[in-house]
């Protein structure tokens, strides 16, 4: 033992706080151990010599004192690292804590499916862009005007009358737009007359909103990735309700009370069901009214399935075609059609049927045929949908009559 080191005990006191230091010997050395309590609990620190001793005492008291006490809890590595920590951070206004706590509530998050800095550089990839701000009213109508000159009327009257609703519902820039309020946006659609809207209708509007989405990203408006539709449900094309028709008595008022220039559209329609919009597209070029079979051909581009098909012209809409046949140009003359149909309805004293001449062609075509696959290939179907949706049972009598519809000889109405 030295001389100036005493065997007694020795209170350190400052600031109110005592510290008590006293000598033990241990392994025949003499050491100093540092006695007191910080935070409710007892501290036993170790020091070589008195001098050291009375130095750590005195710098406990000064955390103590500080109410940093749980720093002295800290072992050499642990307050290496907390150092080391210090400096890494230095820059960053957060505390060491906090940070500390975001850093765990990503890893959370993450769940051990990638790293924090990929995650970070995903999002850079996708969000970090200085987006062009647009209102969604305004990049509708860019959207129109670049679809104006490469799609038909029908397309065009979608766009308009589909997104006309989402226009006056998002009075927002496009940027702000969240994918839960589209979903429930959705979700609320009604018709525009009230009542509720089919499971197909809410399925156009949907498809819709996805090709403005693309749009919107592809015009730099929308980061990339951004997809509105991530937290909509998806709704079924599926056809619901009864499937409607008209009788051959019917049919033959509606062509009688047409205009000429309508007449080739009306017997392509409910002779051949192919689809107003198919038609609209059809020029005279591709009806080949040759002396054997004749057929009209869809190609993949006028397709609505994109897939090209050739229709047989039977022998009644052949000569409904001969009358008002041309070497080339529209068959269809109007530029909108969907305005005249309904009007030549009523002058027939009918109600205009939405699809009814198609499904007409469809459900006689059946009965006269019995080959589903067939009919189901004429008219740009699958055989499920033919199936499902056309279960009318018509007489082949029936269908023999609605076929048997010819042009008036001339002198006879």
């Amino acid at each position: 033992m030295k001389d100036n080191e005493s065997k007694d005990v020795t209170e350190f006191k400052k600031s109110g706080i005592v510290v008590r230091i006293r000598p033990t010997l241990k392994n025949g050395v003499t050491r100093f151990v540092l006695d007191y309590r910080a935070n409710g609990q007892r501290k036993l620190v170790w020091r070589s010599t008195l001098a050291d001793a009375r130095k750590a005492a005195d710098a406990a008291v000064d955390k103590i004192a500080a109410g940093q006490a749980e720093v002295l809890n800290l072992t050499s590595s642990d307050a290496h690292a907390y150092t080391r920590a210090r400096a890494v951070l230095q820059g960053i206004e957060n505390e060491i804590d906090d940070v500390a706590k975001e850093y765990v509530e990503a890893i959370n998050l993450l769940q051990n499916r990638t790293s924090i800095q990929d995650a970070c550089r995903f999002w850079l990839k996708h969000h970090a862009v200085n987006l062009t701000k647009i209102s969604v009213a305004a990049a509708v109508e860019e959207l129109k005007e670049r679809d104006r000159a490469n799609v038909d009327e029908s397309r065009m009257h979608q766009l308009a009358v589909l997104l006309g609703r989402f226009v006056a519902d998002f009075h927002e820039n496009v940027e702000d737009v969240q994918p839960v309020a589209v979903d429930e946006w959705l979700a609320k659609l009604t018709k525009l007359k009230g009542g509720a809207m089919s499971e197909k209708s809410k399925r156009n509007y949907r498809d819709i909103i996805g090709y403005f989405n693309r749009f919107c990203v592809a015009r730099g408006y929308l980061a990339k990735g951004t997809d509105w539709l991530e937290h909509a449900r998806k709704y079924s094309a599926a056809k619901r309700g009864t499937i409607e028709i008209y009788t051959p008595d019917e049919f033959r008022k509606i062509l009688a009370a047409a205009d000429s220039r309508l007449v080739p559209f009306l017997a392509i329609n409910g002779f051949a069901g192919i689809r107003h919009e198919e038609i609209a597209r059809l020029d005279w070029k591709d009806v080949a009214l040759e002396d054997g079979e004749s057929f009209i051909s869809i190609y993949a581009d006028n397709a609505k399935t994109k897939v090209g098909r050739m229709v047989p012209v039977k022998d009644n809409l052949k000569k409904w075609l001969l009358k008002h046949r041309r070497e080339a140009g529209p068959i269809c003359e109007f530029a909108n059609i969907w305005m005249q149909l309904p009007k030549v309805a009523e002058k027939a004293g009918l109600k205009w049927k939405k699809n009814a001449l198609r499904h007409s062609y469809i459900s006689y075509r059946k009965a006269e045929s019995a080959d589903i696959a067939r009919v189901a290939d004429e008219a740009g179907n699958s055989v499920e949908v033919i199936k499902g949706n056309y279960l009318k049972v018509i007489k082949p009598a029936e269908a023999a009559r609605w076929f048997a519809i010819v042009p008036p000889r001339k002198g006879v109405k």
